[in-house]
């Protein structure tokens, strides 16, 4: 069920994980194009700090749109500016909330969050809302692709929803008893509760619909049950993920498809990027080519169920749009799931 206001996404949302230096970001980039190359509409975000989409397909980017071929754009999201964004409007919400404390600079405070834990993950979760609000209402792109942060980092993006649903019923449910308590002292001396800050007397809320603190944890909890359900709908998100053929990307790969899995959001794809398959194998490549194969079976046991594509190892860099259609000829399996 969706929430209320707020419409399910009529567009697909593809996010390509991998640990850094995998290949994510060209997977993506060819799963873009050749999307594009079919017809279809397509925006293609990278949300790394370390961008270098930008580099693959041959074009500069930055927060803005960029046409990059027939019926394709991309943008590189600029980390620390949507940090500091998002901190800017964490502030003016603490302002709305409790409107006597705009007699204090909150600045200070702001700037010590900005490293606290998990500030990163509600910044980029806050920025893919707004790509998928927009692109409902004035954008219309029919398809939107994520070159996502390394795989740790994106995991808790990913998550955060459904942790965060957790703590909003508690913080509800607390404000509700903080409410309680303001009522019954109003019933008892027969006038709202007053708190003084600055040496101004200023009355408090005693009824959830009057108290902007309720107020404004019910719109969260609207919004966040809205992309938690768009995330973890099959019909609307897929997980692509990347990883190359060595044991330990591999195992870490799969410790995040299984955590992904537990809290509803599904993986549809792996990539197996730079697969080194010879007819003859010198002697100096028999150790590589051993863990190669024990890497793909470890793939084949890990990841059963989940659409399996193979790129090879090439001997040219995959980067322009030409040579990034090339790549795409191995993911024709992906187009349509």
């Amino acid at each position: 069920m969706v929430a209320q206001g707020f419409k399910k996404p009529s567009f697909p949302l593809y996010f390509f994980m991998g640990k850094g230096g995998v290949g994510k970001t060209t997977s993506s980039a060819a799963f873009a194009l050749y999307l594009a190359k079919l017809g279809r509409k397509v925006l293609i975000v990278s949300l790394d700090p370390a961008h270098n989409l930008g580099d693959v397909l041959g074009v500069k980017l930055g927060e803005e749109h960029t046409k990059v071929s027939e019926n394709l754009w991309a943008s590189e999201i600029d980390f620390d500016k949507m940090v500091k964004d998002y901190m800017r409007s964490l502030a003016d919400k603490v302002k709305d909330m409790y409107g006597y404390l705009k007699i204090f600079n909150l600045e200070g405070y702001v700037d010590t969050l900005r490293y606290s834990p998990g500030v990163e993950e509600h910044a980029t979760l806050e920025k893919i809302k707004e790509i998928i609000t927009l692109n409902q209402r004035k954008w219309g792109y029919e398809v939107v692709i994520f070159d996502t942060p390394p795989t740790g980092l994106t995991v808790r993006i990913m998550a955060l929803p459904v942790i965060t649903l957790v703590w909003l019923d508690k913080l509800m449910e607390l404000r509700l008893a903080i409410l309680g308590r303001r009522k019954m002292l109003e019933r008892f001396t027969g006038q709202k509760p007053k708190v003084v800050i600055g040496g101004k007397e200023v009355e408090v809320a005693t009824e959830p619909e009057e108290d902007p603190v309720y107020k404004e944890l019910k719109t969260m909890k609207e919004e966040v049950t809205w992309l938690k359900e768009a995330l973890t709908d099959p019909a609307i998100t897929s997980v692509v993920m990347v990883v190359n053929p060595e044991v330990l990307p591999v195992l870490e790969a799969e410790r995040a498809c299984t955590f992904l899995r537990k809290v509803g959001v599904p993986v549809k794809h792996v990539i197996v990027n730079k697969v080194l398959r010879l007819r003859s194998v010198p002697e100096e490549l028999r150790e590589r080519m051993r863990e190669e194969e024990e890497a793909l079976k470890l793939i084949e046991e890990k990841f059963r169920g989940i659409a399996r594509h193979e790129i090879p190892y090439l001997p040219w860099e995959p980067r322009g749009v030409d040579k990034l259609l090339r790549v795409a000829e191995y993911l024709k399996g992906m187009f349509g799931g």
